[in-house]
């Protein structure tokens, strides 16, 4: 079976709480659960929820108000099905110029709205997209698949209403789209900073390498060590735009083709440039120098574009990317992180760079 198939699936599986008619859904938290950590401990079995429950939980998703904290505030309340946790997760990762383009193919009147049928449709072209399935992959799902499923979900209630009779404006879509990625980014800045108001750089790079199992992993975990001071910090507002960045790295690939030469390691005011042409921001010197003290491999004040945009890649996915490390292509990647790691023994021991 082709692993890609069933990566999203068994994930949802793993972190869906409850169980109404045969069917499996995430709670709000859950969702917020399953893009923070690889797992979690369950102890019972999901639970089935009556009609009354359902009903329940949507009326309290219905007068819920939008904003930054939407997901932490329902909490328990709202029943998240796998198409929209798979819309979710994309919407997630993506800039905001791809569903505009998406939004505008549906807005057939120009009204800057669309109704509960047509986003539907949405969800089905935003689905086409997802860059981690398959041919034949069953994440592909029908109009139909979508249409009758029969219960009214967390998303169709907060965009159209309990009675699903509203339409959904542009820029409150892409209010949600925002609130979401802020929403995520302020949980995860709170994990990994353990509460604080800055996160040291150490954390930083754990929370980079967190979903990565890149073979220079070792090697960048003893850079952290020998490279970044004790006490050196990133602002919530830096971690922010670095977040910003990682939304946009097929435009930041296409932007270092431009300014370098193939697979050439790329320097820092080239990198620089290519961030501010793929978001519009910068990244801070700060930031952009524990990105280079981190995945800087030999020393040179340069860095292998490719590899980081693996880690990345790795980073929005939460792990969920394919791992291409097998074979003859295993073997000469493991050979390639040994003959690094002895390299810079060498270094250490004569203080010359053999690079």
């Amino acid at each position: 079976m082709d692993e890609r198939l069933s990566l999203r699936k068994h994930r949802f599986m793993h972190f869906a709480s409850l169980e109404y008619e045969g069917e499996y859904y995430m709670t709000p938290r859950d969702f917020l659960f399953s893009v923070m950590f690889d797992q979690v401990e369950r102890k019972a079995s999901a639970k089935k929820l009556t009609k009354k429950e359902v009903d329940a939980a949507l009326l309290y998703v219905a007068k819920a108000k939008p904003g930054p904290t939407f997901f932490r505030d329902l909490g328990d309340k709202g029943l998240i099905s796998y198409a929209e946790y798979l819309f979710l997760l994309t919407i997630l990762t993506k800039p905001q110029t791809g569903l505009q383009i998406a939004f505008k193919m549906l807005d057939t009147d120009g009204n800057e709205r669309v109704e509960k049928k047509e986003f539907f449709k949405l969800q089905r072209i935003i689905g086409k997209e997802d860059d981690l399935k398959a041919a034949g992959d069953e994440t592909v799902l029908r109009e139909t698949e979508l249409e009758d499923c029969g219960v009214s979900t967390m998303l169709l209630v907060h965009f159209f209403g309990k009675e699903g009779k509203q339409k959904l404006r542009y820029s409150e879509f892409f209010r949600f789209m925002e609130n979401l990625q802020t929403e995520v980014q302020e949980m995860e800045f709170i994990k990994f900073s353990k509460g604080l108001s800055v996160m040291r750089k150490e954390d930083f790079a754990a929370w980079l390498l967190y979903f990565t199992d890149e073979e220079n992993n070792e090697i960048y975990w003893q850079n952290v060590k020998d490279r970044i001071e004790a006490g050196e910090n990133i602002s919530l507002e830096e971690f922010k735009t670095f977040c910003k960045f990682t939304n946009n790295l097929e435009d930041f690939s296409i932007a270092m083709q431009m300014f370098t030469v193939a697979n050439r390691p790329v320097k820092r005011a080239e990198f620089k440039r290519a961030v501010k042409v793929a978001t519009g921001q910068e990244l801070s010197d700060n930031v952009l120098d524990t990105i280079f003290k981190i995945f800087d491999l030999d020393g040179d004040d340069c860095l292998s574009h490719s590899e980081f945009l693996g880690v990345l890649r790795n980073r929005i996915h939460r792990g969920l990317r394919v791992p291409q490390q097998q074979g003859i292509q295993g073997y000469w990647k493991c050979v390639k992180r040994e003959s690094i790691k002895g390299a810079k023994e060498v270094w250490k021991q004569t203080g010359k760079s053999p690079f």
